[in-house]
């Protein structure tokens, strides 16, 4: 699918978590050159899309961060097109030994500038879904590569120790502040209506959780899962599947890890090896 001239978002059916079942592939093009984000595959057929789009060779392949849904299967991509890989220099140390060294170009950092065509891209450091995390700007086109840091359906999963909801919450108060007509996902449909109220609605729905957690625990200490059982409801398990609250622990032991930095929880782990946290 075209999203603007030069521009094409491809979804390769990959495992993932629910409720998507794709990743979603951007090229940017110039000429028969590209800009790859994302770029996966489990079979020819991306490869083949991407050559009927006319591309011949790829310039930089680009890694939001280094969970496999996000770079399986690059190899073949590479040694179809030619290119060189770039992201954080945390999710080249996570990913190096999947890839020939050689493979990769120079680590991105906060504020990086990556041109292609027409297209100026900005690297943003976004971490919190994870703390190598990269979103990409394009300035001249108010678009966002949100990555896992803003998904087409549902809300981002934050797993400590990798996920970090203090640096998310930072990464969205920062996302307000850009000029976006456009959000190109990682993962579900394109965002292009009511843009920034989407970015809003993140970081309230993350205060509505927290202040849910805090609510549970009340009445005495509860463990993570015992406080997502009673917080999440059959409208979220609607959304991402009855298998929902393992993950929904990850995401409540997130809040209570800022909570309890910010001085509000506290946590005490019993002789079962199960921690239960108590407001102080």
């Amino acid at each position: 699918m075209e999203l603007l001239p030069g521009l094409y978002c491809l979804p390769v059916t990959i495992e993932t978590l629910p409720p998507h079942r794709a990743t979603n592939v951007y090229i940017m093009t110039s000429g028969d050159s590209a800009l790859v984000l994302d770029a996966v595959s489990l079979n020819n057929e991306p490869l083949e899309k991407i050559a009927a789009m006319g591309v011949k060779s790829i310039e930089k392949a680009v890694i939001t961060h280094a969970h496999g849904d996000h770079y399986r299967g690059l190899e073949a991509f590479l040694a179809k097109f030619g290119g060189k890989i770039f992201c954080h220099q945390r999710t080249h140390r996570r990913i190096q030994d999947s890839f020939k060294e050689e493979l990769f170009g120079r680590d991105l950092e906060d504020g990086d500038l990556l041109e292609i065509g027409d297209f100026k891209i900005r690297v943003l450091h976004t971490p919190g879904h994870s703390s190598d995390h990269l979103c990409l700007y394009l300035e001249n086109k108010k678009v966002l590569f949100s990555g896992d840091t803003i998904l087409g359906w549902g809300t981002s999963i934050i797993s400590p120790p990798e996920g970090d909801m203090i640096a998310y919450m930072k990464t969205l108060e920062n996302l307000m502040t850009f000029d976006i007509s456009m959000i190109c996902p990682g993962h579900g449909p394109l965002i292009q209506e009511k843009v920034s109220e989407r970015i809003k609605w993140y970081y309230d729905h993350r205060l509505m959780r927290e202040k849910l957690v805090i609510e549970a625990i009340t009445n005495g200490p509860l463990t993570p899962y015992e406080i997502a059982e009673r917080i999440y409801s059959e409208e979220d398990f609607k959304m991402h599947g009855r298998d929902l609250l393992p993950r929904a622990a990850r995401s409540v032991l997130a809040h209570l890890e800022k909570l309890e930095k910010e001085g509000k929880v506290f946590g005490t782990t019993n002789k079962d090896g199960a921690t239960r946290y108590g407001l102080t």
